[in-house]
């Protein structure tokens, strides 16, 4: 997979920043790189390219078995028409975060009024520079000022103290042409003051293979607008470690299994300029085939480049009905996300999957608790990026109440 746009070789010196780096060692092997971003303007809304994971999608058993003879057969048709299930047989559904023509909501018949509802706003769309191209992935706000994405949408594998710029979130874009500022930016523009990856992310040994790596997760920290926190404007999803909501049975082949919905700004789809929401089971494997111990999750889906970054959310919605005759919910029934797009194949019109790094404990990562923040890779990002002060502060992001 190659990235739609350049780092030219001038414009990665100066976008190394000014950068302010620490490593918080929770263990010897457990390691972030938080840096500090300058204050910039937002970004423009449009113009922008899909990113793509440079990296290349694994080749193993785990990831592309032999067609059968029929299956053969089949290719030239599946080129021309799509196959709503990945190359692991996992269905999937796909659409747009839009009313259907003809639909009348008040006030009046607003495309985009389904994007601006609840649990859809805080998810929106990530621009940011490579070099002098705009680019972007996609995002969630998860505490008051902060917001969850890909590792690699905050810099190439192995980049090391160069990272991309100017990062700008618009939660609940809507931008097709012909829409308004409005719609494409309808709870304003949001700069980066910080951002947090792991540091085998940044320095090239993050466990895995090609594409499929156990931590492309990044965290960023939004500054406030007007006095006011982005989480506070568009509220925020919980994220979840440890497999939150998934089982293992005889009926899904004793691999764990979730329901999963995921959202994102594909490329292909729309051109990336309106919200778009895949669902279908997920399951946990093994990507880079039996011998290697990472693990990423995989469900069917036609997103593409743009997507990356884009939430895993098990339990979607605002609630379930009241319950009579003694029905009770499960035992992890709360809307939680469990994952980001990370990587998958580019050509939406064959069979498909998307892949995302497991939240919580790994080899890297393998503490219970970092701080307050809970276990694994989620918990050491949180810790690090709100243990560090912003620019000219005297208090830490937590103490600035960016956390809660």
């Amino acid at each position: 997979m190659k990235c739609e746009t350049a780092i030219k070789s001038a414009a990665k010196a100066a976008v190394a920043l000014a950068i302010a780096a620490t490593f918080s060692m929770a263990s010897a092997a457990a390691s972030t790189q938080v840096v500090q971003l300058p204050a910039t303007a937002p970004l423009p809304a449009s113009g922008a390219k899909a990113k793509v994971n440079p990296l290349a999608a694994p080749r193993s058993a785990a990831t592309a078995r032999a067609l059968t003879a029929s299956e053969t057969a089949q290719q030239a048709l599946d080129a021309a028409a799509p196959r709503a299930f990945g190359s692991f047989g996992i269905p999937y559904t796909s659409n747009r975060v839009a009313l259907g023509a003809g639909v009348s909501v008040a006030p009046g018949n607003a495309p985009n009024f389904l994007s601006l509802t609840y649990p859809y706003r805080p998810s929106g769309k990530l621009f940011f520079n490579i070099g002098s191209a705009s680019t972007f992935c996609s995002a969630t706000v998860i505490r008051r000022g902060l917001v969850l994405t890909a590792a690699h949408c905050m810099q190439d594998f192995g980049g090391r103290n160069t990272f991309f710029s100017n990062f700008t979130f618009r939660p609940a874009h809507y931008g097709p042409v012909g829409s308004t500022l409005a719609q494409q930016q309808p709870y304003g523009a949001w700069t980066a003051s910080a951002l947090v990856v792991p540091a085998t992310w940044s320095n090239g040994t993050d466990p895995g293979c090609g594409a499929a790596r156990a931590n492309d997760i990044a965290i960023l920290a939004m500054r406030p607008v007007n006095g006011r926190f982005i989480g506070d404007v568009v509220g925020r999803i919980k994220v979840a470690t440890g497999l939150y909501s998934f089982v293992s049975s005889p009926r899904t082949g004793n691999l764990q299994t979730a329901a999963v919905t995921a959202l994102g700004y594909p490329g292909l789809i729309d051109n990336g300029s309106i919200m778009q929401r895949s669902d279908g089971p997920t399951h946990v494997l093994r990507p880079c085939g039996s011998a290697n111990a990472t693990l990423n999750l995989a469900q069917g889906s036609n997103f593409t480049g743009g997507s990356s970054g884009g939430p895993w959310i098990v339990n979607f919605g605002v609630g379930t009905g009241v319950r009579t005759g003694g029905a009770v919910p499960g035992s992890q029934p709360e809307m939680q996300i469990v994952g980001v797009t990370s990587w998958g194949a580019s050509d939406p019109n064959r069979p498909k999957d998307n892949f995302s790094s497991v939240f919580g404990r790994n080899s890297v990562f393998p503490n219970a608790a970092y701080g307050s923040f809970g276990p694994g890779n989620i918990g050491a990002l949180l810790n690090s990026i709100c243990a560090r002060r912003p620019a000219g502060s005297a208090q830490t992001y937590a103490q600035l109440g960016y956390c809660s």
